[in-house]
C-alpha cells in the first residue's frame, strides 16, 4: 500500500507540473494578445485624434476664410455690389429695347427696295433696231413698257435680251397688236402724236414684268416667358436674291448677356413651325428655306434648364 501511494504522488506531481506549464503558456499567449490589442487600440485612438485635429484645423481655416470673405464683402468696394448689379441689369434691358427699336427701323428701311438706277441704260441697249419705246415706268418691283415695232417678234426678242441680263424674276407679260393705219394720216400726228405711221402696217406692244429683287428675311429672338416676351438682342435682317436658298445656323441654342438659352418654338410669318419640322431644325441646328417672299422669323428661347 505504501508503494502505491508513492506512485500516485509522483503522477499527481507530474500532472501539476504540466498544468502549471500549460497555464503559464496560455497566460503568456494571452499577454501577447492583450499587448496586440492595446497596440491596435492606441493606433486607433491616434488615428481618431489625428482626424479630429485635422478637422479642427480645417474647420478653423474655413472659418477664417469665411470671416475674410465677410470682411471683404462688407468693405466699401463691395457694399454697393448688389445695387450695381441691379443697375446694370436695368441698363441692359434699356439698351436691349433701344437696340430693338433701332433694328426695327432698319428693318422697315430694308423692306423698301429702291428702283434700279441703271435699268434705263440696260433697256436702251436691248431695244431692237426696228422698235422704239414710247413710254416706260419703273418701280421698286415692276417694269412696264409700251412702244412700237415693225415686226411682230421684236418685242419678244427684246424681252429675251432683258432676261439674259437678269432683269425679270419670271417671264413678263407681252401684248402685241397689229396697227393698220390709212396713209393719209396728218403729218402732225406722225411727228407728235401717240403713234408712228411711217408705213401702213406696224405693231404696238405692252410689256409688264416683275423685276429681280432681293428678298428680306428678318430674324427676331425672344425669351419665351408667359409673363412677358423679352427680346434677346435686336432684329437681324438678311438680303437674299429671289429664288435662292438661305439658312440660319446655330439656332438650337443662343447665348445672350452671359445666359444660354435653348430653342422652344419657331414662328414664320405668324405661323408656328409644326413639331416634326421643328425637331429636325433642332437636330441639325439650322433653319433653311427658299427666298420666295419677305419673311418674318421669330425664334423663341427658354433659359437652359427651364421649361418653355
Amino acid at each position: 500500500m505504501a508503494k502505491a501511494s508513492g506512485i500516485s504522488k509522483k503522477i499527481l506531481s507530474k500532472k501539476d507540473v504540466n498544468f502549471f506549464a500549460e497555464f503559464t503558456a496560455n497566460a503568456a499567449k494571452a499577454a501577447r494578445m492583450l499587448g496586440y490589442g492595446v497596440a491596435v487600440g492606441v493606433l486607433v485612438v491616434f488615428v481618431v485624434v489625428a482626424f479630429i485635429v485635422a478637422f479642427f484645423i480645417r474647420n478653423t481655416l474655413i472659418k477664417g476664410q469665411i470671416r475674410d470673405l465677410e470682411n471683404l464683402l462688407a468693405s466699401p468696394d463691395y457694399a454697393s455690389l448688389e445695387k450695381d448689379a441691379e443697375l446694370l441689369s436695368e441698363q441692359l434691358n434699356e439698351m436691349t429695347k433701344y437696340n430693338y427699336a433701332l433694328s426695327q427701323m432698319r428693318k422697315n428701311v430694308d423692306l423698301i427696295n429702291p428702283a434700279p438706277t441703271d435699268l434705263p441704260d440696260v433697256i436702251a441697249k436691248c431695244i431692237p433696231s426696228d422698235s422704239y419705246i414710247a413710254q416706260y415706268s419703273i418701280s421698286s418691283s415692276e417694269l412696264k413698257m409700251s412702244g412700237y415695232s415693225f415686226t411682230y417678234y421684236s418685242p419678244v426678242d427684246m424681252v429675251n435680251m432683258l432676261n439674259d441680263k437678269d432683269v425679270f424674276t419670271a417671264r413678263p407679260a407681252i401684248s402685241t397688236q397689229r396697227v393698220d393705219k390709212v396713209t393719209d394720216t396728218p403729218v402732225e400726228e406722225i411727228i407728235s402724236g401717240d403713234s408712228v405711221d411711217v408705213i401702213n402696217n406696224y405693231y404696238i406692244f405692252d410689256i409688264s414684268g416683275t423685276l429681280v429683287s432681293n428678298i428680306h428675311v428678318s430674324i427676331t429672338r425672344y425669351q419665351d416667358n408667359v409673363e412677358s416676351m423679352t427680346t434677346l438682342g435686336g432684329i437681324e435682317t438678311m438680303d437674299i436674291k429671289a429664288g435662292d436658298s438661305y439658312s440660319i445656323d446655330g439656332v438650337a441654342t443662343y447665348t445672350y448677356a452671359g445666359t444660354t438659352y435653348t430653342l422652344t418654338r419657331i414662328f414664320v410669318d405668324g405661323v408656328q413651325v409644326e413639331e416634326g419640322s421643328f425637331n429636325e431644325i433642332v437636330a441639325s441646328n439650322r433653319y433653311t428655306d427658299i427666298a420666295r417672299a419677305n419673311h418674318d422669323i421669330k425664334l423663341y428661347y427658354a433659359a437652359a434648364g427651364a421649361e418653355g
